[in-house]
């Protein structure tokens, strides 16, 4: 992808969901991928704890509590549940965006159908990645 393209879809990203600028939670903080409990969603919060899953999306998260991060974390794990009760219900796609933006992950086809809930600058350039 064209490096002017994703640095435009960065910019326009952290105008429209700037909690994805955060650096120990959110996907700045974790490899790009899906979630290692679910397989389902991306991975959204790192975490440190006996279930040995390193990095879990918001639900997965959530059903781990404190078992997610070592007795040593646990209020740094709460704290990032916490962050992450509040994200819109987009985040999923936003996260994937966020790291298409970045070149960790190449652009898929179908995020071009998924973008009803984006500003019109943002749709318009996610339309016109490539794939």
């Amino acid at each position: 992808m064209e490096r002017t393209t994703r640095r435009t879809l960065q910019r326009l990203l952290l105008e429209h969901a700037p909690w994805l600028d955060a650096e120990d939670v959110g996907p700045r903080s974790i490899e790009a991928g899906r979630c290692q409990r679910c397989d389902e969603l991306p991975r959204l919060l790192p975490t440190c704890g006996p279930a040995g899953d390193a990095g879990v999306c918001r639900a997965c998260a959530e059903e781990l509590g404190d078992n997610g991060w070592c007795a040593g974390h646990h209020e740094q794990g709460r704290a990032a549940r916490r962050w992450a009760a509040q994200l819109p219900d987009s985040w999923p796609e936003l996260v994937v965006l966020w790291w298409v933006a970045t070149g960790e992950l190449r652009p898929d086809p179908s995020l071009r159908e998924r973008t009803d809930d984006l500003p019109a600058s943002l749709a318009e350039t996610v339309r016109q990645l490539p794939g």
